[in-house]
């Protein structure tokens, strides 16, 4: 395994699919990963925080995967509310970029739909931040991204 990489943002397991939701502070990312989370829970499927505010990225084999830094595991930002806990996992293999961005695009270009971690190129979905849209359209663009992947994920 790699030295770790640490990033800025939220990991999140949701059935077998491992999110990063990327963007600056203020953009949504908590209250994303908090409404993602019951979804998939209010459905009787897997959901788990990996980690909120900072993400280590390891490089397992050839896959890309995140964990918790010690003091956040099970620890997320509910603003208005302060810290809660959530399950957690760790070593979760990552699948998907969410970037939280300031603007709404009708129409991507194909080009915006992978980016590059660490050598790694993976899926990315930009979704507009909370200021741009509610909770509500974001979580529909994140379902339709998982959806859109190559894997066994059942998305809710």
């Amino acid at each position: 395994m790699s030295k770790p990489k640490n990033v800025h943002g939220t990991g999140l397991l949701l059935g077998s699919t491992g999110l990063l939701l990327r963007g600056p502070s203020g953009a949504g990312k908590s209250v994303l990963a908090l409404s993602l989370l019951d979804r998939w829970e209010g459905r009787d499927l897997p959901a788990f925080l990996v980690s909120d505010d900072r993400v280590d990225l390891v490089q397992t084999g050839r896959d890309l995967s995140m964990k918790a830094p010690e003091t956040l595991a099970g620890l997320i930002e509910l603003r208005g509310r302060g810290i809660v806990k959530r399950p957690h996992r760790s070593l979760v293999t990552l699948n998907l970029v969410i970037d939280l961005v300031p603007d709404l695009v009708r129409m991507l270009e194909e080009d915006a739909m992978v980016t590059e971690i660490a050598g790694c190129t993976l899926a990315r979905a930009p979704v507009p931040a909370a200021d741009v849209i509610g909770v509500n359209h974001q979580m529909l663009l994140v379902l339709e991204a998982i959806a859109a992947l190559d894997t066994e994920t059942v998305a809710p």
